[in-house]
């Protein structure tokens, strides 16, 4: 998909540090966002990326077939059920419509267990119940109130099959809202970034998608396969930092299921096929990581420098920078806690930044600007 920008519009714009560095937090941000709390329910808001839709059009597996026919196969009442739920869903996340929070041991088996059901066909032994008041409802039980909309969790951690429970309704709900919008005229993955770009083979967005499949690959050590869609898009003279104006590849890569819980972010330079960017999202990826006050992170600021400062060298070929900037309370979800120190490493007419995480020593997001 190529989008054209403006360069007479761009080319006097002189790039603050600050603009900078928000163009960098723009690389990173959403990493720790529990994507299985995506909203599907309105128009308006299904017109956001929701990966599931997705699967109904792209190459499919077996088993992504064989819940395909789950859903298109449900009765008549189960579906109009479903279609009354889409009409009445105001929330603006899903999660809002859960009685309490999802702890994280459900979210991670959830994740797990999705996967199951659209890649393995592993479906749960019976649906979830849906009652009209809550008063109906037995000790311990999942269920769906009509009255108030609200999937109501039990008390205690739910069990593998209750989560395949809520994972099969969310199927089944979605499934009915793609084809209420189809209804309508609006076609999921035309312009939504709903399914994978379609790529002609032996094009330069086919030598991109190579390219960001091989440094995936190396730096992630991720292979993608039909279960992932992925996005390419192509824009047209853009101004980077050493004055040139070049043409560009954003790659993205989103695991199909409830959400995002693994999804990876590459740019690249389509001269040469350098790396401008790649960054690691999604909940899984950093739910459960050790978190450290910003006194013990700042501590880690030293360490850290040593070991990205050699990675750049070692992967991209970077000598000593001339300066070099360290920010332990950055990446921050309570203000008082951090998980990652942020690098900025100048080096002459580039500036490098670095999500650096400090448990495993791992590069979350290498930006080059």
């Amino acid at each position: 998909m190529e989008n054209k920008i403006n360069k007479d519009l761009i080319s006097n714009i002189e790039i603050s540090d600050d603009m900078k560095r928000s163009i960098y937090r723009n690389c990173i941000k959403g990493k720790r966002s529990a994507d299985f709390r995506f909203k599907y329910a309105t128009v308006l808001t299904a017109l956001i990326i929701v990966a599931v839709f997705g699967v109904f059009s792209i190459g499919a597996s077996a088993a992504i077939l064989g819940f395909r026919a789950r859903l298109a196969n449900m009765d008549v009442e189960e579906y109009q059920g479903y279609q009354t739920e889409v009409d009445n869903d105001v929330f603006i996340s899903t999660d809002e419509g859960f009685s309490r929070s999802l702890t994280d041991s459900e979210i991670l088996r959830s994740i797990k267990l999705e996967r199951e059901y659209y890649d393995n066909g592993v479906f749960p032994e019976k649906s979830m119940a849906h009652y009209e008041t809550k008063s109906e409802m037995k000790d311990g039980e999942l269920a769906y109130i009509t009255e108030n909309n609200i999937v109501y969790l039990p008390a205690d951690e739910m069990s593998d099959e209750q989560l395949l429970e809520y994972i099969d309704h969310d199927a089944k709900k979605r499934y009915v809202n793609v084809q209420g919008l189809k209804e309508e005229g609006i076609e999921p993955g035309v312009n939504m970034a709903l399914e994978s770009t379609p790529i002609k083979e032996g094009s330069k967005d086919a030598k991109a998608k190579a390219q960001a499949d091989k440094y995936l690959k190396e730096f992630y050590g991720v292979t993608t396969d039909d279960s992932w869609i992925v996005l390419v898009d192509r824009f047209e003279d853009v101004g980077i930092q050493s004055g040139a104006e070049v043409t560009i590849y954003d790659i993205d890569y989103f695991r199909l299921g409830l959400g995002y819980a693994n999804s990876y972010t590459l740019r690249i330079i389509e001269d040469d096929m350098s790396l401008m960017m790649i960054s690691e999202n999604g909940y899984e990826n950093f739910n459960g990581v050790k978190l450290y006050t910003f006194d013990e992170a700042k501590a880690k600021e030293a360490e850290g420098r040593a070991f990205v400062q050699d990675y750049l060298s070692k992967n991209f070929g970077y000598g000593e920078p001339n300066k070099v900037i360290a920010d332990s309370e950055r990446y921050s979800d309570d203000g008082k806690t951090t998980s990652c120190i942020d690098y900025e490493f100048d080096f002459d007419d580039t500036t490098v930044y670095v999500c650096y995480r400090i448990e495993d020593q791992r590069i979350i997001c290498y930006c080059k600007l």
